[in-house]
């Protein structure tokens, strides 16, 4: 079979250890390719990489991707680093989360046993959230704690920080939000193929995102849609996109037309919820230049980005009522102003671009 074996590790750039005391302890991690897919297993230093999206389309919104793989293996590529690059061309900061995973033989053909067996055996209804590593739910909330801590350097807001996981990811991403300690807990949720089951849902649970394909051969089989019950009887917020076809495990690879669709289905959810609304703070500080992103009061304050508007949106901004739009980005306007093409706006952001962001002095 073309691109299935074992693979040298590859380099991980930019990589951030989630345990530093473990510094120095001898990494057993071993990767292998799976139809040309990177797969990651025996990790036993749990990392996470940042993909950070351009300053200019920036949201301020920050998303875990914590891959699956039946917490033997991790598919770092369809359900990691490609999803990650999606949602940060996107605007959303991603980081793909490297978890501990239970150990495996070194030898790849006993591995390949050992896989089969354990996903033969998962019982009815698909499995438990009581069958997570309790190692891997310390990754989890690592990251969203180390996530919230670097904010202000990664441009995101701490309070618009979810967690997407697929497969036993996200079995991570469901038990994450079930967890009482709000700094470690998401504050919005989307399990991608994951257990069905019902559960107890807190009163403050975080808003979910599900998305399921009804022919599953591992997470549903026949068994209900309690997951989803459970959260809409408890009064929280929830979206679901049950396609009738997908199997399982469709990742980024997008085995049918409507499966291929999740991840834009994600991307308009947390825009329709408010996940999307720009952080002028946290971009400013991420990003040290203008955009047509930022709040049109912060362009109006700094002279030299007024200039720029005046020349090029005179009609605008000198409209008499433009003091109530100060907290609107020019692209939040385009919507009202049919003047506000793209590529007008696409020139503006070339020129803002080459400001560097100062506050208003008050002097």
């Amino acid at each position: 079979m073309s691109g299935y074996g074992p693979i040298p590790t590859p380099p991980q750039p930019g990589a951030i250890p989630l345990r530093p005391e473990s510094a120095g302890v001898k990494s057993t991690e071993q990767w292998f390719e799976f139809g040309g897919l990177r797969q990651a297993r025996n990790v036993n230093e749990p990392t996470l990489t940042p993909f950070l999206p351009s300053p200019s389309n920036a949201t301020g919104a920050a998303v875990i991707v914590a891959p699956g793989g039946a917490f033997l293996m991790l598919s770092m590529d369809s359900e990691g680093f490609e999803v990650a690059r999606w949602l940060a061309r996107h605007g959303v900061a991603a980081f793909v989360l490297k978890y501990r995973l239970r150990k495996t033989p070194q030898d790849f053909q006993r591995f390949t046993q050992a896989l089969a067996a354990a996903l033969s055996n998962i019982g009815p209804g698909g499995p438990d959230l009581s069958q997570i590593p309790a190692k891997a739910l310390d990754d989890a909330q690592a990251a969203i704690r180390l996530v919230r801590s670097r904010a202000k350097q990664w441009g995101v807001d701490p309070h618009r920080v979810g967690f997407v996981g697929f497969s036993a990811g996200a079995m991570l991403a469901e038990r994450m939000g079930l967890i009482h300690d709000k700094a470690a807990r998401p504050d919005f949720i989307a399990p991608i193929y994951g257990p069905m089951k019902s559960v107890k849902v807190p009163a403050d649970a975080p808003p979910l995102f599900v998305a399921i394909a009804l022919d599953d051969p591992l997470m549903l089989r026949g068994k209900g849609l309690g997951l989803i019950t459970s959260w809409w009887k408890a009064g929280r917020p929830v979206e679901a996109h049950l396609y009738e076809k997908g199997g399982h495990g469709f990742g980024m690879s997008h085995p049918t037309a409507a499966t291929g669709l999740w991840i834009e289905e994600f991307h308009a959810w947390m825009k329709d919820s408010g996940f999307l609304q720009a952080h002028s703070s946290a971009l400013a500080a991420y990003s040290k230049t203008y955009s047509t992103h930022t709040p049109l009061g912060t362009l109006l304050d700094d002279p030299r980005a007024k200039a720029i508007l005046e020349r090029v949106l005179p009609g605008i901004v000198n409209a008499p009522s433009i003091s109530m739009a100060r907290g609107m980005s020019l692209r939040q306007m385009q919507m009202y102003s049919p003047q506000l093409t793209s590529r007008l706006l696409d020139e503006l952001d070339t020129q803002l671009a080459r400001l560097k962001w100062a506050p208003k002095r008050h002097d």
